[in-house]
């Protein structure tokens, strides 16, 4: 578990910002299956599959950017090295005063520091059929969802975070993966709650 510390950091982290509650502690009264979608160039994705004694319902969030925070510097002249000439001096100031007037990177700055925020006007909520949460369901006991590690180290470039959490009355269960393959059995549970919420047409990697 200690191999994916970071990725699991980042996702309660970004769960924060979707102001959602933790799942792990104590049980909230309904089952809930949550799928976290962190994808590396697109907004991050929560479904939430709540069901209770009056049926169950499929919440579907987006943040406007990932919540984290990027400081972007400009090289300074003072951090020339000693024995720099007055002309590499002179060319660093010159470009370090241009790129701080310059309105298109303070508005990248400032982009960069804002806070993420959710994008409400986006959000549905849908009510799912018996028949859809038991097809859900039956997808996990495909992939044996219960059974599989919580966490699966693995180096992916520029891919995306699958992470699905199961919340009963007497289980709690988590599963991550990192960019899964298109026929991987976990993943086409995922799947099927991207197909029944309002973000069945992201791109998927």
């Amino acid at each position: 578990m200690e191999n994916c510390t970071a990725e699991l950091v980042s996702a309660s982290y970004c769960l924060t910002y979707f102001d959602a509650p933790v799942l792990s502690n104590y049980y909230l009264d309904a089952d809930i299956y949550r799928f976290l979608w962190l994808r590396s160039f697109h907004r991050p994705v929560l479904l939430t599959l709540r069901q209770d004694a009056h049926g169950a319902t499929l919440r579907t969030q987006l943040l406007d950017k990932y919540p984290g925070f990027h400081t972007l510097t400009v090289f300074h002249p003072d951090q020339l090295a000693a024995d720099a000439t007055p002309q590499q001096r002179a060319r660093a100031q010159k470009f370090y005063e241009e790129t701080m007037a310059d309105s298109a990177f303070q508005a990248q700055v400032a982009e960069a520091k804002r806070r993420a925020r959710q994008v409400v006007a986006e959000e549905t909520t849908s009510r799912l059929t018996a028949q859809q949460v038991q097809a859900f369901q039956n997808l996990l006991t495909q992939a044996q969802f219960w059974q599989l590690p919580s966490c699966q180290p693995a180096f992916v470039l520029d891919g995306a975070q699958w992470l699905l959490e199961a919340h009963q009355a007497n289980a709690y269960h988590m599963v991550s993966r990192k960019s899964p393959d298109e026929g991987d059995k976990f993943r086409r549970a995922c799947e099927y709650l991207i197909e029944l919420s309002s973000v069945r047409a992201e791109e998927r990697y």
